[in-house]
């Protein structure tokens, strides 16, 4: 798996990546890298600096999924798109909720 975070302004970068780390340790999968983009949720994937370095795991083959903070990718207009891309390189999201990632 891989982290992606996309922390806004006001969040603790530091603990959104330590939760999704606790995330994906708590189903036993194995973090094989991590990404953050200090940025707000609503910048299109493709304008996140650090989104190809996430992507490029899956691409690889090194990771079969990203962890990522609640409506990380989802609150972009790319999200059906990043779905089928998902699905395309037979990988998968999953997100851990806002009062899991950084609310501490």
């Amino acid at each position: 798996m891989v982290l992606y975070a996309c922390v806004p302004p006001g969040l603790n970068q530091d603990r959104v990546l330590v939760r999704l780390r606790e995330h994906a340790e708590a189903r036993d999968w194995v973090v094989v890298g991590e990404a953050l983009d200090l940025t707000s949720t609503d910048t299109p994937l493709e304008h996140r600096p650090n989104w190809a370095q996430a992507w490029a795991y899956i691409m690889t083959g090194q990771a079969t999924g990203i962890v990522t903070t609640f409506r990380a990718c989802s609150q972009t207009s790319s999200s059906q798109a990043l779905m089928k891309r998902l699905h395309d390189q037979h990988a998968f999201l999953s997100e851990a909720s806002p009062t899991e990632a950084g609310a501490r």
